[in-house]
Order: structure tokens, then C-alpha cells, then sequence
């Protein structure tokens, strides 16, 4: 089966069928993944904004990741399943808009990006806490984040007037 035939299929389901032609299902994940962007990206941002020395320069770093970490990934984890939902509703159209692949790829580089400050830099954070300025491999990763975040929420945006 082709990846369109998975894309056909998985929109036909009972569940993808029932939230798209709910009055209320369909609008409430909509919201609830707007609001998780929010609460996902707007933390990641925060603390982009701190790597970088533009936003609470005397919190260290470390201090910053322990605070936001938790409540970013919770977003993170509900837009994921919610943004899976709504992708289920319209899986065949998602699958040939431009803009979904686009943000599917900058998805994927978003995740590549905060993988290798993970291995890379969160290991050693704590030693650069209180420096004048985050290694500048911490800045250059913390600007590719702001970017690629940038870039999946215009596509998700654009997505609607493609489909």
C-alpha cells in the first residue's frame, strides 16, 4: 500500500470520520493544539531568549531549563497527539499540501535541533550558568530553534489556504 492508500485509509476510520464531522470535537483539538503550541513553543522560546542573553540574563540557564522543561514537553506531548488527530481528519489533503510538508520537515529539524543540544550542551550547562555568554554552539542552536519554530507555525497557518 502506497503512503497516499495509508493516507485514504486512515482518514476513513470510524475515528478520524467521527472528530470531522463533529460540531464540537473537531474545533476542541483544534483549540487544545493552538493552545499546547503555546505553551510548548512559547517555552522554548523563553529559554532560546535566555541562551542567547535577550530575556533573564541573571537566571542561569540551568535554572531556566529545570523551570520550563517539564511544562514544554507536557505541551509538546498533548500538540503531538492532537496535531496527529486533526492530521487524521485530513490525512489525503495534508498528504499533498506543500505547506504540511514543509512543516512536517521543519518538525523533524526542530527535533534534530534540540537532540544535539541535549547531548552536546545540556550535559555541561551548569558550567557555563553564569558566563557572560552560552557557547556558541548553545547561541547558534538556540537561533535554528527560534527559526524552525517560526517556520512550522507560518506553515501550520498556511496549511488552510492550500487544502
Amino acid at each position: 500500500m502506497s503512503l497516499l492508500g495509508v493516507c485514504h485509509w486512515l482518514q476513513s476510520t470510524s475515528w478520524a470520520v467521527a472528530i470531522r464531522e463533529s460540531d464540537l470535537a473537531f474545533p476542541f483539538i483544534e483549540g487544545t493544539h493552538i493552545l499546547a503550541l503555546s505553551l510548548s513553543v512559547g517555552l522554548v522560546v523563553v529559554f532560546d531568549l535566555r541562551v542567547l542573553r535577550l530575556a533573564f540574563r541573571d537566571e542561569p540557564v540551568s535554572r531556566i531549563m529545570k523551570l520550563l522543561a517539564p511544562w514544554s514537553l507536557a505541551g509538546f506531548a498533548i500538540m503531538l497527539l492532537t496535531g496527529g488527530l486533526l492530521f487524521m481528519t485530513q490525512a489525503e489533503k495534508a498528504y499533498g499540501n506543500t505547506f504540511f510538508r514543509a512543516k512536517f520537515l521543519l518538525l523533524l529539524l526542530a527535533g534534530i535541533n534540540a537532540l544535539v543540544y541535549q547531548v552536546k550542551f545540556y550535559p555541561n550547562m551548569t558550567a557555563w550558568d553564569t558566563a557572560p555568554v552560552a557557547p556558541a554552539g548553545a547561541r547558534i542552536i538556540a537561533v535554528l530553534s527560534l527559526l524552525f519554530w517560526i517556520g512550522v507555525i507560518a506553515c501550520g497557518r498556511t496549511m488552510a489556504y492550500e487544502l
